[in-house]
């Protein structure tokens, strides 16, 4: 699939330790079910309206197209990558007369629809997040984002943690000559809400993310090109959700840049179970 194209790749993945409610297989059982991630998320996607996999006589107006969902639920106690959702954006139908605004990324319904397929079969505890991101069918998400930051400075502060958010794409766009606009621009959607300082991308450390990540064959030529040090009030798959898109949209509107983009979010502290905060 052409990065170009009608249509764009999302890929989002969930990282962090699963631990299976102990009645799960007793239900599982007595009802004959057989639940997985993948149809754990078009059940939750289609009850929030967001995506559907119904055959249909016209297409649905989804928000993403499923294209293949999985997941690692071993049970060792180790960060796992538990849920990740590869999906097609497809285009907004366009109206004569009438100039259609392009959407904002949904990272936040994929994660939101990906946590609740986890917190159905058991507790999670976070470590990390990380999207493929088709930047060229990004839309202006700045005011958005600023409105929505107050959402998250109301939040207990002995939850503070910190992130390393670290960005990949192809070499030839030079991101690490812009990190001081990107960062400046990531502050401007996060008013004070959010802290970030740019670090050594080569050494920064990522150890929430299980790999390999989900998307590295579509990723393949991409290399780490910017890494950042975030404070935030919480952490949550909402503030992943939220930190993802904010450094989107930061490059999108710095650089003008097309085409994909490896987003990843981790965090050593916390770690707080999905559904907490």
């Amino acid at each position: 699939m052409s990065d170009t194209g009608p249509d764009a790749t999302l890929i989002v993945g969930l990282h962090g330790v699963l631990d299976r409610h102990p009645w799960i297989d007793r239900v599982s059982a007595e009802f004959d079910l057989d639940e997985d991630v993948f149809s754990l998320a078009v059940k939750r996607a289609s009850a929030y309206a967001w995506s559907s996999t119904a055959l249909t006589d016209k297409p649905a107006d989804n928000l993403w197209d499923h294209n293949d969902t999985d997941g690692d639920w071993t049970q060792d106690g180790q960060a796992r990558q538990l849920a990740w959702l590869q999906s097609s954006l497809p285009r907004p139908v366009n109206t004569p007369g009438k100039k259609q605004r392009a959407r904002r990324l949904p990272v936040l319904p994929v994660i939101t629809v990906l946590s609740d397929a986890l917190r159905r079969v058991g507790t999670v505890r976070l470590t990390g997040t990380h999207a493929l991101v088709p930047l060229h069918r990004a839309g202006d998400a700045r005011i958005e984002l600023a409105e929505v930051a107050d959402w998250f400075a109301l939040a207990d502060p002995t939850g503070a943690a910190s992130l390393t958010v670290t960005v990949s794409a192809l070499p030839s766009a030079n991101l690490a000559a812009r990190a001081a606009e990107i960062r400046e621009a990531a502050l401007e959607r996060t008013y004070p809400h959010m802290t970030a300082e740019a670090r050594n991308p080569a050494g920064a450390m990522t150890p929430g993310l299980a790999r390999p990540l989900a998307g590295e064959v579509q990723a393949e030529g991409l290399r780490r090109a910017l890494a950042f040090r975030c404070d935030v009030r919480e952490w949550s798959t909402d503030v992943a959700a939220w930190t993802t898109e904010v450094f989107a949209d930061s490059i999108r509107a710095v650089t003008g840049l097309s085409g994909l983009i490896l987003i990843a979010v981790s965090s050593e502290v916390g770690n707080p179970q999905i559904g907490d905060a």
